[in-house]
């Protein structure tokens, strides 16, 4: 987890949280009280108000948009419990709360660092989304955040006369538009959007993919096989998949591990039937043994001939 973790109070407006996350490139902000988690505010909120057509949006205060309550982890957690709330919740971080107070956050840049260099997927293309979301160079920021929010994604390819111009991400709208206090309305995608766009090839690890995100700040990679797009890559993407290859992984090794403990039931079992037959021969052995004692020596003393 990240221990420094940059906060702010309920009172305070929307643009100022903006311009922390903007100044500080970080994609949420825990709103706090005496240390004590009362929400979060993240890219997928400033979307949303952008989306909305609020242009009063930045003026709001963050008690008002943040999210809550909100969903935290105890440091002691595990990795894959941090990684199922993300996905079950459709989050990308998480508080760590000890005693009622805030000690971090996790996020799944974290948990795929962590969990990456184990997994068993190799290529971007294994993972990749192949149906990319676009959108025209010339529309409003606003149409843009809209695709994005009903699609529930966190980018656009930005597309020119057919090629590629661009990508549209969450953190542009929220840097380019709810921080400068700009109208969604009467702002073109190519005005905000980045460029030129990140690509990797269908070929590139997942260790490659995530190394390169963290090294350029990025939540997305894009796909590209000569000039063609061919799908799109993102945190969430790497971090679900490994999650699910490693739960997949430990369902098959409890599956095992009951094989193997109902097989030493049944060799325990089948040990003790063995004994107790041995032992059943054993005793019988020894009766007949005693017997054919006494027989003997009843015959002999038959005979005059006593057994001392």
């Amino acid at each position: 987890m990240s221990k420094d973790v940059v906060t702010a109070a309920p009172d305070e407006t929307i643009s100022s949280v903006a311009q922390k996350m903007s100044d500080h490139s970080i994609s949420c902000v825990v709103i706090t009280d005496q240390g004590r988690v009362m929400g979060i505010l993240t890219e997928r909120d400033m979307l949303n108000g952008v989306a909305g057509r609020d242009i009063e949006f930045h003026r709001l205060k963050a008690s008002e948009r943040m999210s809550s309550p909100v969903n935290t982890i105890s440091p002691k957690a595990s990795i894959l419990e941090a990684g199922r709330i993300m996905e079950t919740n459709c989050i990308r971080r998480v508080p760590v709360v000890q005693d009622g107070q805030l000690v971090g956050i996790v996020t799944e840049t974290d948990i795929t660092r962590g969990l990456i260099s184990l997994s068993p997927l190799r290529y971007v293309s294994d993972i990749m989304t192949k149906h990319v979301a676009s959108v025209e160079a010339e529309a409003t920021t606003d149409e843009a955040a809209r695709v994005m929010s009903c699609r529930n994604v966190s980018c656009l390819i930005v597309m020119h006369r057919q090629e590629v111009a661009g990508i549209i991400t969450e953190k542009d709208l929220l840097k380019r538009i709810v921080a400068l206090h700009k109208n969604p309305t009467q702002t073109f995608v190519v005005d905000v959007m980045s460029f030129p766009v990140v690509t990797v090839p269908p070929t590139c690890s997942l260790l490659g993919a995530i190394k390169k995100m963290e090294t350029m700040h990025l939540h997305h990679l894009v796909i590209v096989e000569g000039k063609t797009v061919c799908g799109i890559v993102t945190q969430t993407d790497i971090m679900q998949a490994i999650r699910s290859a490693f739960e997949a992984a430990e369902s098959q090794r409890r599956a095992w591990a009951a094989e193997l403990a109902d097989l030493v039931q049944h060799i325990t079992r089948d040990t003790a039937k063995v004994r107790e037959l041995l032992d059943n021969l054993e005793y019988e052995a020894d009766k007949s043994g005693q017997t054919a004692d006494a027989a003997l020596a009843t015959e002999q003393t038959g005979h005059g001939v006593f057994i001392l």
